[in-house]
């Protein structure tokens, strides 16, 4: 019989939490008579990536990208129906975040700027979703096993009946991944998910989205970016997450204690979103509602219930910061694989010809395709402390093998503020 580990009642001290968004969309309207089409947006110096097809709903659809060709904004504009007969109004517009974008720092902030510089006005949020990434429950729960458990009925949900779910019949049993309540109509829907096994590529054996695997990175969950690992062990990172549909400009509704006559509301605009400790408590109090689970007890009301205690929200947590961010860099797999052959011909080059100066010429070739691809992992590929961070990293776990993470980057952090003024000339 499975066994699992007895429900901890002590409390827990605070931890690092792993918050961001995953999707910001907004409604707006453009400044009458001026339309911001992609031809504004080229006039203003920004480069842009039109789709030569619109939406169903929209003619034009075109991406605001930075510097390295990735993307930062979509814009969709020029509605379809419009007029008096029409459905939308004709200076009417959705524009939402890119994802990468959204692992911002400060995402809704960008966002808000970008708005405001170039005149639209009525702006109210569409859609916004609010994730947090963790490996296990605060009191110790593997999600997994949770889940499995939740599928038996040891645990009963209030709020959302509707669930949608995702896993695989294997011999030994089945195994769930994704999880889903709520209706599509619904003003909020919650997902729970193994955010890992969704990253991972397996045609390449690599993970996608480096800036999520950063995230993780700083928040501690793992050490190794390219393997999703933590003291050399492989990861299973969970990510709950919440959807949030407006249907009245700047407020959502909340259903208490799964009671449709107890309606509660909260403020929904971009502000609200304006740091990870922000969305940290929005987060919090939609947890309250709609990811509250009691543990099932036959013939007994679910509000005699006890409540089974999953993430502890009363210490006072702290957020991970990855620093300056202005620039994100998308995937870099068809770097890697474009050159990896060439270091592995290189380093064979190397150990059959032994004359120094030819050795030397292939070792500065190797290095500078090395500190490119460690340049493609990061949120921000021209930030010196996040490069050094990771090399630093990865060279004290090599040289000490039974060095931990956290005793690693306590090294480092005691290097970072010794050569806070030199940072750039150590690099």
């Amino acid at each position: 019989m499975e066994s699992y580990p007895k429900q901890q009642t002590k409390k827990r001290s605070s931890v690092v939490r792993c918050i961001n968004l995953d999707w910001l969309e907004v409604f707006a309207h453009e400044p009458a008579g001026e339309p911001r089409d992609h031809v504004y947006f080229m006039s203003r110096g920004f480069s842009v990536e039109v789709r030569p097809y619109g939406t169903r709903v929209y003619r034009e659809m075109f991406t605001i990208i930075d510097n390295h060709g990735q993307g930062l904004i979509e814009v969709r504009r020029d509605p379809a129906s419009q007029g008096l007969q029409g459905i939308h109004d004709s200076n009417a517009c959705h524009i939402r975040l890119c994802n990468r974008t959204c692992y911002f720092d400060s995402a809704s902030v960008f966002l808000s700027k970008f708005l405001q510089e170039n005149g639209y006005s009525d702006i109210r949020i569409s859609r916004i979703d609010l994730c947090l990434d963790f490996v296990r429950f605060d009191l110790g729960d593997n999600p997994a096993a949770f889940v499995r458990r939740y599928f038996r009925h040891k645990f009963a949900k209030i709020n959302q009946g509707r669930i949608t779910s995702h896993g695989a019949d294997l011999w030994l049993g089945q195994e769930w991944n994704s999880l889903s309540w709520g209706s599509k109509t619904s003003p909020v829907t919650t997902k729970m998910y193994d955010k890992t096994l969704e990253l991972y590529d397996q045609k390449s054996d690599t993970f996608k989205k480096p800036y999520i695997r950063e995230a993780w990175f700083y928040a501690g969950l793992i050490d190794d970016i390219q393997r999703v690992t933590k003291d050399g062990m492989p990861v299973k990172v969970w990510r709950v997450e919440f959807s949030l549909r407006s249907a009245v400009k700047g407020w959502v509704k909340l259903v208490l204690n799964g009671d449709e006559k107890q309606i509660q509301s909260i403020k929904n605009d971009l502000d609200v979103y304006k740091d990870r400790q922000h969305i940290l408590t929005i987060f919090a109090s939609l947890a309250r509602h709609y990811f509250r689970f009691k543990k099932f007890e036959s013939g007994k009301r679910k509000d005699r219930c006890d409540d089974k205690v999953l993430f502890d929200f009363t210490a006072t947590d702290q957020v991970y910061k990855i620093g300056k961010n202005e620039v994100l860099l998308g995937d870099n797999h068809s770097f890697k694989s474009r050159y990896q052959r060439l270091i592995e011909k290189l380093k064979e080059f190397q150990l059959n010809h032994k004359r120094p100066e030819l050795f030397k010429a292939c070792q500065v070739i190797i290095d500078e395709i090395t500190t490119e691809t460690e340049k493609q992992d990061l949120a921000n590929p021209f930030d010196p402390e996040e490069l050094f961070t990771l090399r630093e990293l990865i060279r004290l776990r090599t040289a000490d093998k039974t060095m931990t993470y956290d005793a690693a980057m306590e090294e480092i952090r005691k290097m970072l503020k010794l050569n806070e003024n030199t940072l750039p000339h150590i690099l």
